[in-house]
């Protein structure tokens, strides 16, 4: 078919040359892009996110997830004194409004700096056997080291009887002992849970 200029009013089949086409833009507009050290900044930090992401997982799922041993409740309360004392208060302790403490007899009051010793059970000592007692039917953990974080090396079920092998040592605010079961696994236990067996 033979193409010609259309004048004004005259038909053309050249698709520029329609007089209902829009002008398009003259040059493309370029999108904004970062900077290569912005988009190196912008990654490092993804990579940083993610690494204490993954550790904070990591510890969340070790801490003391193997750990059975029920926290222990304190029964004595420590209080300092404007006199400069330590006295060991009990539950029936009190304090009148005019500021003065009224102890109940038989209260012990130590000067200040003298340690306060925890009483251990009567009797256990190396070479003593002991009963496991107190778990609620969970057992007593025994661990390599005396802490809570120590690997566990074994279990002894409540009502064992073990040898006592070393201690006290005190730990992570335990009193721990080193024992034996009857299998021969050794491993230090709360002492919470120890009771010193009865003689026969």
């Amino acid at each position: 078919m033979t193409q010609f200029d259309a004048g004004p009013g005259e038909w053309s089949d050249r698709p520029w040359e329609d007089p209902d086409r829009q002008p398009g833009p003259q040059a493309r507009r370029r999108k904004p892009t970062l900077p290569p050290w912005a988009l190196l900044a912008i990654v490092i930090g993804i990579v940083i996110l993610l690494c204490v992401g993954l550790v904070l997982i990591i510890r969340a799922l070790t801490g003391g997830s193997d750990d059975t041993t029920p926290t222990p409740v304190p029964s004595t309360t420590v209080m300092v004194l404007p006199s400069s004392t330590v006295s060991l208060l009990t539950p029936t302790s009190y304090v009148t409004p005019t500021g003065t403490v009224v102890l109940p007899v038989g209260t012990v009051v130590l000067p200040v700096g003298t340690p306060v010793v925890t009483p251990q059970p009567a009797g256990i000592a190396p070479g003593a056997l002991v009963i496991v007692q107190g778990t609620g039917g969970a057992g007593l953990n025994l661990r390599q080291q005396p802490t809570t974080y120590a690997k566990v090396v074994g279990s002894a079920r409540e009502g064992t009887v073990l040898t006592v092998l070393e201690g006290p040592q005190d730990a992570d605010g335990y009193t721990w002992w080193k024992v034996r079961t009857p299998s021969g696994t050794e491993g230090w236990g709360v002492s919470k849970y120890l009771v010193l067996k009865p003689a026969e």
